[in-house]
């Protein structure tokens, strides 16, 4: 019976977790990019009554007699599957078509110091004319962080063919559209009139037909051992990674090889929380709270009538 009782406590304790994640789930139903939360059990230590033999002669195999302890958390993972889109018409909404994240840095003056991702495509520009989301994170990319000049073919190539080609050796860096303090308008832009995005990461600023940045996509392989921080970011799970740090594999071009989505510029990707699915799961999760509830309340009768016996 006190077997019981514990094996009770632990589908309480977790049962609870599960509702945990379900109510944060549904709390997240309308949170652009938010990535579903899913909990999976596992049975814990059984104790072991009677021990297995092996058979012999005129005699039978015996098989083993175990009770379980209870129940544990095995995961707690994040669905990545792709959110349903939703239309802005904000050419700076942008959404990732398929696999990936976008990359943002906080810098330090000029050195990077920080790495996030994220696939909240909700993006600004700043005054000093660097691209960045609503905290001030810079999105990184291939760009003129200067403001010297546009980008040329030493940096992306076969850009009117539509498959560009990025030189390797170029680290992500942060992008700028604009500089207030240009002198020349021609060889780069003093303010921002009007903006393009292609669905292979180009921007395009004030109608010049030059490139002025490209936005790139980190294919990232195992987005299930991301960490999430708030504010729709994930914690980069690379060790060593700063300013000089050229691509890696699947960091590139959106829509090329290495499996990066796409981007639509004036669309942003909704939660991918199924409420449909959620409050299923919310039944199941109630009901075998109360199970749990109950085989506590039982156990401790027993163990009342066994108190009782000495009357």
């Amino acid at each position: 019976m006190i077997r019981s009782l514990t094996s009770g406590v632990s589908g309480l304790r977790n049962h609870q977790v599960r509702m945990d994640v379900i109510a944060n789930n549904i709390a997240n139903v309308n949170t652009t990019a938010f990535k579903a939360g899913r909990v999976n059990f596992q049975e814990i230590l059984s104790q072991n009554i009677r021990g297995n033999s092996m058979s012999n002669i005129g005699v039978d195999s015996i098989n083993p007699a175990q009770i379980g302890l209870g129940v544990a958390v095995q995961a707690i993972d994040m669905l990545f599957g792709q959110g349903p889109p939703i239309t802005t018409d904000r050419v700076l909404d942008i959404m990732i078509d398929g696999n990936g994240f976008f990359r943002l840095a906080k810098y330090s003056d000029v050195d990077i110091i920080e790495y996030y991702y994220t696939r909240d495509g909700s993006f600004y520009v700043n005054n000093d004319g660097y691209l960045v989301n609503a905290a001030g994170l810079y999105v990184l990319g291939v760009g003129d962080p200067d403001g010297e000049g546009w980008l040329d073919d030493t940096e992306i190539t076969d850009v009117t063919n539509g498959t560009y080609t990025v030189d390797d050796t170029i680290p992500g860096e942060r992008i700028r559209l604009f500089d207030p303090d240009s002198a020349d308008p021609d060889v780069f832009p003093n303010n921002l009139t009007s903006l393009r995005i292609d669905p292979n990461g180009l921007v395009f600023v004030n109608g010049q037909m030059e490139q002025a940045a490209l936005i790139l996509v980190d294919n990232y392989t195992n987005p299930e051992n991301l960490t999430r921080l708030g504010g729709n970011l994930y914690e980069v799970p690379l060790g060593g990674l700063d300013d000089t740090t050229p691509f890696e594999e699947g960091w590139g071009v959106p829509g090329s090889e290495g499996g990066q989505g796409k981007l639509r510029s004036g669309a942003l990707e909704m939660s991918n929380v199924d409420l449909s699915t959620e409050f299923a799961n919310m039944i199941t999760t109630q009901r075998g709270f109360q199970a749990n509830a109950r085989v506590i309340t039982v156990s401790d009768e027993m163990l009342g009538e066994l108190i009782n016996l000495k009357r």
